[in-house]
């Protein structure tokens, strides 16, 4: 069975037929999804979801590009759900520089923030990188001691280098429908390169959607297209991948049983 690590069935996108498509996602190989939030209302959103359907577990966090909304009401929040059984997880935190007028300091701050907070809680955390390579390995540098816990490396994008040094810090790489995508050659690059116990699935749903359905609504039954892609890249057979696959889920996600 296949876990989609990295989805965000809170979105309004789903208000029609999330409970059909949820309700589904077992016909389809996909035994559960992880529902990642990225502020505080969606953070509540995404708890009422998990609480609603067995198949859906939490990842709560501030997404960097909001990391001004961060304050004491959003950080008591983590902290009275982080032992829900069903939250397996920190996250989207981390770095993103590719809009116009971002706050790189502050977002570093806040990214410090909650990896504390995820050191304290004993979970892992799910980052969010993009345009930022160079400055979250730093900061991972510097701030190694509240990585014990790991993570995953959401929607990997860098070369095979810069994979080698996030797993290096013990944080396996997320892969989704990009690496379908025909432009997509460093993340194929990475994916031939990268040890099988290093590699995650997801999908970012909605966003996202791989071929042959790039341009549409994205699902977390198209985990299945991101397994087929990855084993076709690396030359390897489907359900062996598979296998090792959900063992990698297991061992980041240590809260998440099924």
């Amino acid at each position: 069975m296949i876990v989609d690590t990295h989805c965000h069935l809170d979105d309004d996108c789903y208000d029609k037929d999330r409970e059909e498509l949820i309700s589904s996602l077992v016909l389809n190989n996909v035994e559960s999804a992880f529902v990642v939030g990225t502020d505080l209302a969606s953070c509540k959103e995404i708890m009422g979801l998990v609480d609603k359907y067995d198949n859906l577990y939490a990842i709560l966090g501030l997404y960097p590009e909001y990391a001004n909304q961060y304050n004491k009401e959003f950080e008591d929040f983590i902290l009275q759900n982080a032992n829900h059984p069903k939250v397996v997880a920190i996250g989207e935190i981390g770095l993103d520089y590719h809009s116009q007028g971002f706050d790189s300091q502050k977002q570093k701050e806040i990214l410090i923030k909650q990896l504390v907070l995820a050191d304290k809680l004993n979970l892992p955390v799910c980052i969010h990188v993009r345009d930022a390579f160079g400055d979250i390995l730093q900061l991972f540098e510097e701030n190694k001691q509240y990585l014990k816990n790991g993570g995953v490396i959401h929607c990997f994008s860098g070369s095979p280098e810069v994979a080698k040094q996030f797993v290096q810090f013990g944080f396996k790489l997320g892969f989704g429908g990009v690496c379908t995508f025909k432009n997509a050659k460093k993340v194929v690059e990475t994916l031939k390169q990268v040890d099988a116990k290093d590699i995650l699935l997801e999908t970012d749903a909605p966003y996202l959607c791989p071929e042959p359905f790039r341009g549409n609504r994205n699902e977390p039954k198209h985990t299945n297209l991101v397994l087929n892609k990855i084993a076709e890249i690396r030359g390897e057979d489907k359900k062996q991948l598979e296998k090792q696959i959900y063992l990698n889920t297991l061992e980041v996600f240590k809260k998440y049983k099924k």
